[in-house]
């Protein structure tokens, strides 16, 4: 978390971000920043966001830091659709937000890996089985007198041309 507070500071934001949605909404809008006029929609921060929903969906991402797990989707999205003035701009959040290539294109394959998998038919049809969570003994007690209910998943918005 050290890191990202130090870019935080470059940038000159007085936000603390420590979440990869935070980090999410400070990275659309630095890149947004710098699009001409024509070309401010071409990213919809409402997918960015439930791309990440999507993502947190798998225990593995919660390993991922926040800036770089933030950046990945973002740099897919723009991959995506093909937009070479905003890979600079990736690029550069990439080098100030002292992020490795490795690590970014580490991410950016579990990232395309599991969007792809949850676009899928198979993962978009609901089970007729109940769901079953699988947690340790204290969260069980801790969680013994509470109900929770899981409504449904987030869906992907489609992008229109």
């Amino acid at each position: 978390m050290r890191m990202e507070k130090i870019v935080l500071e470059k940038v000159c934001w007085k936000v603390k971000a420590t979440t990869a949605f935070q980090f999410l909404q400070l990275y659309y809008s630095l890149i947004q920043e710098n699009l001409p006029f024509e070309r401010k929609n071409s990213l919809n921060f409402e997918r960015l966001e439930a791309q990440l929903k999507a993502c947190y969906c798998r225990i593995i991402f919660s390993k991922a830091k926040p800036s770089v797990l933030a950046l990945s989707i973002i740099a897919l999205e723009i991959q995506a659709q093909k937009c070479v003035e905003l890979t600079e701009g990736v690029e550069c959040l990439q080098k100030h937000s002292k992020i490795n290539g490795r690590d970014l294109t580490f991410w950016q394959e579990l990232v395309s890996k599991c969007l792809t998998e949850y676009s899928s038919n198979k993962c978009s049809k609901p089970n007729v089985q109940k769901l079953k969570w699988i947690v340790s003994g204290r969260t069980a007690r801790q969680l013994k007198h509470s109900y929770y209910r899981i409504t449904h998943l987030p869906t992907i918005p489609e992008m229109v041309p």
